[in-house]
């Protein structure tokens, strides 16, 4: 039943036509991502590489997949490349850039392989199991395969496509990645490369002409249908008494945050001070600010990390001491008190803003999480990536740490083998003089802070947060509102990409967020250091950008938004159910598949030995 077709791999010149089709798809996956974004193309853009995988050769198929993906990553990914860096470490940024984008094009040519064999099946309904190999390989990116990073995922190509993403709160960005491989499928069954010479025919073969395009016609039907059917209850869900939420945008350039400019960091704070000062004139009922703001940490409780024992001084039942806000406070020894920015703050807010605020710091590790043997030598150096809830008291309201971490820059891949361990230490102590160890947070906090909305009677606002690179991941999004006490009103992301500049990053990063609002149908404010702070609605939309000048990124400024909260938030099926389900699928779906691959590719080789050594005996005299 699993046998191959008699379909003959082109020769000589009737290649290139294959070849072209392989470069068309790449162009057009390319296209499909900021920096082009250009829309809808997703929807199309794997399907010339589907029409050549059938007439390549095994080999040639991983190629294929592998080119298409090294134009994909390389170009779409190109700002990783360009990281802001010292002087000096740009050739260490880069090789770790290509490393990454090329690893990424690998998993492209082995999911080619596995759709060329799915493909060339005389058992035709294989061709259903499409989709699912390729989201196979796009899941595979979430886990330790050299490193976790589901990075360009095929399905944040379509966020333009309003009605047709409205499926993800069903089946989250992996079924959208699925589908859109599903309606390629459906513009590649209709053609075929035919003959020796390769000529581009539609199909004469019914099921591949008419049941494979109809099914994925009706697919966009049908997801456009109930598109447009749930962004419209929700917009008669919305509610417009929600908070007024400030964010604010200190463009605080990079590098002065990694060499920790003893002249510029002052002035940044006082510039964050200003802003937030604003907005409380402004009547916000929540200021943020961008993640790791608070510049030199604080412990979890909101102390001074240098001099924990004293800091505790100077917040009795947790309200801060006056002297915090002009330096003026006296230790119980007669000792003038070193004011840290943490303490200055939490200051700032009891006694000028009275405002509650979300801020992201580093946090140490507390002692009751410090249960990892092989760690215990290296806790001091560990930090915690916190959200940070300060209540209109100055008290500490509770915290968030950042569970899902950026490889490499935030903690070491598979750090607990040694020799792993060595090598990125010893590369990252030389690219920035250390090596950045942020612990994956343990808890699932929901905030709360106090609500004006009539129609609550007195009841709190409660909203989630996650920080930076958490967005990439429709996981992290599910688990944070899997099962709180009560579904969240909205989000809160605080984040701080000034390390890529203008770069199309900041775009790609406002895609993932816009999936993650439709996949828990809970809406979102972002704040950042440089862009892009904005809101976005329970559809996805972008409702409100800071913009100076015109430009939305690398300025300096702060941006009121009132989120669009529903009037009876609720878990939807991708949350409640669904979450990792499809990407687990798709996973098992490629791993029977690659042995069945394998098992052929044996076989056939036993056969061709057996074939030439019965040829060989035929052909030899052989002696009486």
């Amino acid at each position: 039943m699993l046998k191959p077709n008699d379909i003959k791999p082109l020769k000589g010149k009737a290649r290139l036509k294959a070849w072209a089709l392989v470069l068309l798809s790449a162009a057009l996956m390319t296209l499909c991502q900021p920096p082009a974004n250009v829309p809808l193309l997703g929807l199309v853009a794997l399907a010339p590489l589907f029409i050549a995988l059938p007439r390549l050769t095994p080999r040639a198929s991983w190629l294929a997949g592998f080119v298409v993906g090294m134009f994909y990553f390389w170009i779409n990914m190109w700002w990783l490349g360009q990281m802001v860096t010292n002087p000096g470490d740009e050739w260490s940024i880069f090789a770790m850039f290509a490393f990454v984008a090329t690893a990424m094009a690998a998993y492209y040519g082995v999911s080619a392989m596995c759709i060329r064999w799915l493909l060339t099946r005389r058992a035709k309904h294989m061709i259903w199991l499409v989709p699912l190999s390729w989201l196979g390989f796009e899941f595979a990116h979430e886990f330790n395969t050299p490193a976790p990073y589901p990075w360009l995922p095929l399905g944040t190509s379509i966020v333009e496509f309003g009605p047709f993403v409205q499926t993800a709160d069903i089946w989250g960005q992996y079924g959208l990645s699925a589908g859109l491989a599903f309606t390629a499928l459906g513009v590649a069954s209709l053609i075929e490369l035919k003959g020796e010479e390769g000529k581009l025919t539609i199909s004469d073969r019914p099921f591949y002409r008419y049941v494979v395009p109809g099914a994925a016609l009706l697919f966009v039907i049908a997801s456009c249908v109930y598109g447009f059917v749930r962004v419209n209850q929700l917009e008669g869900q919305v509610a417009d008494d929600g908070p007024l939420i400030a964010g604010v945008q200190g463009n605080l350039s990079q590098e002065v945050k990694v060499r920790k400019d003893s002249d510029r960091l002052p002035k940044a704070y006082k510039a964050h001070m200003d802003l937030s000062q604003m907005a409380v004139d402004k009547h916000a009922e929540l200021v943020c600010w961008a993640e790791t703001m608070v510049f030199y940490g604080s412990t979890r409780e909101g102390l001074s990390r240098v001099n924990t024992a004293e800091s505790t001084e100077f917040f009795p039942d947790g309200k801060p001491d006056p002297g915090l806000l002009d330096g003026t406070a006296i230790t119980s020894k007669g000792r003038r008190h070193g004011v840290a920015y943490i303490e200055n703050l939490r200051a700032r807010v009891a006694y000028d803003f009275q405002t509650p605020m979300l801020v992201g710091t580093l946090t140490d590790i507390p002692e009751s999480e410090r249960d990892v043997p092989w760690k215990m030598d290296s806790y001091d150096q560990r930090k915690y990536n916190t959200a940070m809830l300060i209540n209109a008291d100055g008290s500490i309201g509770d915290t968030y740490d950042k569970r899902y971490l950026v490889p490499g820059g935030e903690y070491i891949p598979i750090e607990e083998m040694s020799f792993i361990r060595q090598i990125i230490v010893a590369y990252a102590e030389d690219l920035q003089g250390f090596a950045s160890r942020v612990e994956p947070g343990r808890r699932l906090t929901l905030f709360r802070i106090p609500s004006k909305a009539e129609r609550l009677e007195g009841r709190d606002w409660a909203f989630t947060s996650s920080i930076c690179y958490e967005y990439a991941w429709p996981s992290c999004y599910a688990e944070l509102h899997e099962k709180p006490e009560r579904y969240p009103d909205f989000h809160v992301n605080i984040s701080n990409e000034g390390w890529f500049k203008q770069s199309a990053e900041l775009d790609q990063a406002v895609d993932y967020c816009r999936l993650r609002c439709i996949e828990s149908r809970v809406p979102m404010v972002r704040a950042t250091n440089t862009g892009i702070t904005c809101s976005i609605d329970a559809t996805g939309k972008v409702d409100d950008v800071l913009e100076v000048d015109g430009q939305d990124r690398e300025v300096q400024g702060l941006l009121l938004m009132r989120p669009k909260v529903l009037r009876d938030p609720a878990p939807t099926i991708f949350v409640s159910m669904v979450g990792r389900g499809l990407g687990w699928l798709s996973l098992i779906v490629i791993l029977c598949i690659m042995p069945m691959m394998f098992a052929g590719r044996v076989l056939m080789f036993v056969r061709r030995r057996r074939a030439k050594v019965a040829e060989k005996r035929i052909t030899t005299k052989v002696p009486k």
